[in-house]
């Protein structure tokens, strides 16, 4: 028998904005919100950098101590704590799932219907956000609109299939009920109560008898079913463990609802939560079994490619600001084809080589269309390739290796007009390292020296860091971002900057000496502190949250499970969801 939740009622009827607000701020209350604005959190969300953006004005996304872990930057600490998983949340479903969760419940046609309020991110993620942020009333207005639009623009043969009954009239009850236990069941991802099969069937019951037409009352009913907080949200508060009441265990349908959205960026199917409901995902053996079928599908790959579009702030490329008399080559398709670069590599190493994959820290290799391997100087001519896509080696002289030799990083972390190591280096820090950055003293001052006695970015920089105020947080950031500065603001290879020759050895940590993209990738690789940052950044994009110290064990055991596997994705990917850490979850606060 379903377990009943009480977090939230159906209505009786097709709801208005303040019936949906009611039901969204009692789901609020229980995400450990209130029911207000996005971004009024007590948990204030930490500055996010953008690109071109100074990170001497602003400090960095990382709030759980100096490297964002509890274990407090040692990587081979356990955090010494007994297994304690953080408080249970319910987590809005973020734009691109709610879309797609749409496309299969009622067809693509009522997936261009979409509309959703934009996603907002809390420490980096937008899971997080979705966890912690409530709705305001421009939000609930507008999935209001946007289910009834979905709902009127459903496919006529997918709904058809949520029911075997022929209606007999406008108030055929009977056949109102069955589509809504059936397509309820698929929309919420767990079957309805009677009671809510009762009330989603009055809604459709009604509406077909003011509107003459059984259609148009299931059509309401949609309407309503989708303007739940059980379709809006992931459900994931548990059922008390026996042994240990201090935490819970995800249902059945939790859990295939939370591999899913993780996994597939999509609503669990009809038989995922068929396995759910019964005993299919009863052992950590079968929520492998489970996961590494869905890691053999294209939407894995595509959820995949958007953790890292997000993480390494990948998705507005084409919308960078550049200054077209410093940089005529760069232009929005230029952008885009960066995105469509590093996301080719990731899902060559993760899914078509199933490789190591710290491989994305210094390939030798890279794919590029026309423009692109002409920019890169792979081919002399865009036209050569035009939009064809094709694997090319990297020369060595070139120094391009990896994600940091993409022109998408290097575009992505610098100025308008200019390169900047600092956000470079500070990318590499926050993103691959999991270093926090403090933010710098309010009186600092910011502007960098200039004039003749300073050429290059560097010799600026460089005195920059001559100022106390400064010179900490610089040099962790600046030292990294030196070894790059053979590469200007949109990624082009340059031996000289203001007609001095480039001086690019750096050091890193202690690790070694480095000159380029592709010897600074070979250190990290070797960096405990970016494997670990990984798994990490892939639990809090899974769950919704940072990791709390009772997590930091079953996270340490994911990482040597990792390194075990020679740091092929899939399979952390797949042990990920079978770990503790992402099965239980702890009392509400």
């Amino acid at each position: 028998m379903p377990r009943q939740h009480r977090f939230a009622r159906a209505p009786s009827r097709p709801q208005g904005p303040g019936e949906l607000a009611v039901l969204l701020t009692l789901t609020a209350s229980l995400a450990g919100g209130c029911y207000h604005g996005a971004g009024q959190n007590e948990s204030a969300s930490s500055p996010t950098l953008t690109a071109g953006e100074d990170p001497t004005e602003t400090g960095g996304p990382n709030p759980a101590g100096t490297d964002g872990d509890p274990t407090d930057g040692d990587p081979t600490d356990g955090g010494g704590e007994a297994f304690a998983p953080a408080p249970a949340r319910l987590r809005l479903l973020l734009a691109r799932q709610y879309r797609s969760s749409v496309a299969y419940l009622l067809g693509d046609a009522a997936a261009a219907e979409v509309e959703t309020p934009p996603d907002s991110a809390i420490n980096g993620f937008e899971a997080i956000g979705a966890a912690q942020l409530a709705l305001n009333d421009q939000a609930v207005d507008t999935y209001e609109k946007s289910a009834r639009k979905v709902a009127a623009a459903a496919d006529d043969a997918i709904l058809a299939s949520y029911h075997t009954c022929v209606p007999t009239g406008p108030d055929d009850e009977a056949c109102h009920k069955e589509f809504v236990t059936n397509f309820g069941r698929v929309a919420w991802r767990r079957s309805l109560t009677q009671a809510e099969i009762d009330r989603y069937g009055a809604v459709g019951r009604d509406a077909a008898l003011a509107f003459g037409s059984w259609e148009a009352g299931r059509e309401y009913a949609v309407a309503g079913l989708l303007q739940s907080p059980y379709f809006l949200y992931q459900v994931e508060v548990g059922e008390p463990d026996p042994d240990d009441p201090a935490q819970r265990v995800l249902t059945g349908v939790e859990l295939a609802t939370r591999l899913s959205f993780f996994l597939l960026d999509t609503t669990p199917t009809r038989e995922l939560i068929d396995l759910g409901e019964g005993d299919g995902l009863a052992t950590a053996d079968d929520i492998r079994a489970v996961a590494w079928t869905m890691l053999e599908t294209p939407a894995a790959r595509a959820a995949l490619g958007g953790f890292f579009a997000e993480v390494l702030r990948l998705r507005t490329l084409e919308a960078l600001p550049k200054d077209p008399a410093t940089f005529p080559a760069w232009s929005p398709a230029l952008g885009a084809a960066m995105r469509e670069e590093a996301l080719k590599l990731i899902d060559d190493i993760a899914f078509t080589r199933e490789a190591d994959f710290r491989d994305f820290l210094n390939a030798p290799y890279t794919f590029a269309n026309g423009p692109l391997a002409a920019l890169y100087g792979l081919i002399p001519d865009p036209a050569v390739l035009g939009d064809t896509w094709q694997q090319f080696d990297l020369p060595v002289e070139s120094k391009r290796g990896g994600l940091l030799g993409q022109g998408g990083f290097l575009a992505a972390y610098a100025h308008i007009s200019s390169t900047s190591p600092t956000l470079r280096g500070k990318f590499v820090r926050e993103v691959l390292m999991c270093q926090g950055i403090p933010a710098p003293p309010p009186d600092v001052v910011t502007e960098l020296p200039v004039g003749e006695d300073y050429p290059t970015m560097r010799d600026r920089l460089a005195e920059h860091q001559t100022n106390p105020s400064c010179s900490g947080c610089h040099k962790l950031m600046d030292d990294i971002g030196f070894g790059l500065e053979n590469f200007d603001g949109i990624g082009v290879f340059r031996l000289v900057e203001n007609g001095v020759t480039l001086n690019t050895v750096s050091t890193l940590d202690g690790l070694g000496e480095f000159d380029g993209a592709r010897e600074l990738g070979t250190l990290l690789r070797e960096s405990p502190a970016v494997t670990r940052c990984l798994v990490r950044n892939l639990f809090r994009h899974a769950t919704g949250h940072l990791e709390v110290p009772g997590e930091a064990g079953a996270l340490k055991d994911l990482d040597q499970v990792f390194e075990d596997n020679e740091y092929r994705m899939k399979e952390l990917l797949a042990e990920l969801v079978a770990s503790p850490a992402f099965l239980r979850v702890g009392t509400p606060e």
